[in-house]
């Protein structure tokens, strides 16, 4: 940020090379927080000179024109453009990054931040991989996610064995339904934390016990759908300002704060990172497991 102070610097690709139709990423701001750990920046990303399409609701219609005109600054006259904007935290080797649709994911930021790096800073910089990881306990997981609320459940080949509890079940429902019947469970948990249940439900399905889906359901909102896909991810509530935008102060506090839950210790001092911004209680996922 230092050795590139304008947008024009932190723009890819260089702003005399951006034709029509080009996708375009920068990088507007970043910022420390006073007394936090971590440096957090605002990425854009937008795709220069696409007009949005754009219509009038009009509900007593039969069908309604729909539209590609450009936006214009009503005070210079210039072209605006769309954009995609999301917010990522770094610290140590880690990063706290906000989902936004549109936005290139984290394969463009990290491609992204390569390039401005080797450009600003040293050209032999390696290139930069961001990789999701997997809590290396998956029950302290689920309980500092709030629990189980739901599992989800489809039987894809009926069992007799009473060892594969669900499997069984649902094996007694298509016998009582017909063979040719569809059956699937949800069950829910208004209460408790019933982790283990949940974890017996994956672990079913992981040994290929003719279950064709399983989905554990947990109060935060995230969703379990097999043992090695469980990625640290928290789904957060932001509110939305009366003007329609999101709070941008309400999502950076949230990712500060998520920050510090990810490196404060339990009763049992796991945490996913330590104090240095290193993966401590986590594991990044192989390469086979997508």
């Amino acid at each position: 940020m230092a050795n590139a102070p304008t947008v024009g610097g932190r723009h890819l690709p260089a702003p005399a090379g951006v034709g029509l139709g080009t996708t375009c990423f920068y990088i507007n701001r970043g910022k420390r927080r006073n007394g936090r750990d971590g440096y957090l920046i605002e990425c854009v990303c937008y795709v220069n000179g696409v007009a949005p399409e754009q219509t009038t609701p009009d509900f007593t219609a039969n069908s309604l024109p729909i539209n590609a005109n450009p936006i214009v600054d009503p005070a210079t006259g210039q072209t605006r453009q769309v954009i995609h904007s999301y917010r990522a935290l770094f610290y140590g080797q880690c990063a706290v990054i906000e989902v936004e649709k549109g936005g290139g994911g984290t394969a463009t930021l990290a491609l992204a931040l390569t390039s401005l790096l080797r450009a600003h800073v040293d050209p032999t910089l390696p290139g930069i991989e961001l990789m999701d990881v997997l809590g290396a306990d998956l029950r302290r997981s689920i309980a500092a996610a709030g629990g189980v609320e739901r599992i989800s459940a489809r039987l894809a080949t009926s069992t007799t064995n009473r060892m594969r509890p669900l499997s069984f079940r649902l094996s007694r429902l298509k016998q009582w339904a017909g063979g040719r019947a569809v059956v699937h469970a949800d069950i829910e948990f208004p209460d408790g934390e019933n982790i283990n249940k949940g974890i017996a439900a994956l672990d079913e399905y992981a040994a290929d016990s003719g279950l064709d889906a399983v989905a554990v359901h947990l109060r935060d909102g995230q969703k379990i759908t097999g043992l090695r896909k469980y990625v640290e991810k928290r789904r957060m509530d932001i509110a939305v300002n009366p003007s329609g935008a999101y709070n941008m102060a309400d999502i950076e506090d949230t990712m500060w704060n998520y920050l510090d839950e990810l490196r404060r210790p339990d009763n049992d001092g796991w945490r996913i990172i330590d104090s240095d911004g290193r993966p401590a209680g986590a594991r990044v996922i192989d390469q086979d497991d997508g």
